[in-house]
């Protein structure tokens, strides 16, 4: 009789254990569901700042060295485009324009384009930028961020490659000279002949 008290004892206190199991299970995974909705909830509607997001196109402005307001979905379809966002407010940043240049020059022949966003400077100043520094590839004054801000740029200088189906393949920041972009560029390439998304001819600003 007392072994089978001792045996029921222990059932008992085993599901018990059990019982409070299944409810500690319970009340986490209401409460994961609960502050996953709530983190959710508080994600931001605007633009997509991730890696291989479908990138914005450029907000209305100014544009220097280009006849007309560019866009990634009309004259840029296609095209691998590369942006630098900077606001030239060192001399450090004229080593950033030198490796544009380079880059532009590099890719003169093919379907890549290269633009600069001045971020946060007056149009004034970005056009004495353009004309004192010879830039000769397109230039949008941004002197509000909205730019800077619609394609997620966290801070300055940025980088951000764009391939020919108009998804964000890289951002890269003040290390970026030191990034293969060349490299970069020319797998955006061969992807887009791959899968046929590349544009035929060049755009010419």
């Amino acid at each position: 009789m007392l072994k089978q008290f001792k045996r029921d004892l222990r059932d008992s206190e085993h599901k018990k254990h059990q019982v409070k199991s299944l409810l500690f299970f319970a009340v986490g995974v209401v409460l994961f569901t609960l502050v996953a909705g709530f983190l959710f909830r508080q994600s931001p509607s605007a633009h997509p700042t991730g890696r291989s997001d479908i990138a914005s196109d450029f907000p209305a402005g100014i544009w220097f060295n280009t006849s007309e307001p560019l866009s990634l979905y009309n004259q840029l379809k296609g095209h691998v485009v590369v942006v630098l966002f900077n606001d030239f407010n060192t001399l450090s940043d004229l080593e950033d324009i030198i490796g544009f240049c380079e880059l532009n020059e590099t890719f003169s022949e093919e379907s890549v384009l290269c633009l600069v966003v001045s971020a946060g400077r007056e149009v004034s100043a970005t056009d004495s930028l353009v004309a004192q520094w010879q830039i000769n590839f397109p230039v949008l004054a941004d002197p509000d961020s909205l730019a800077m801000h619609s394609f997620g740029i966290r801070a300055l200088p940025g980088v951000l490659l764009i391939n020919t189906t108009g998804t964000v393949a890289a951002r890269y920041y003040e290390d970026w000279q030191n990034i293969s972009l060349e490299a970069v560029i020319r797998d955006l390439l061969d992807q887009g002949k791959a899968t046929r998304s590349l544009a035929n001819e060049k755009y010419i600003p």
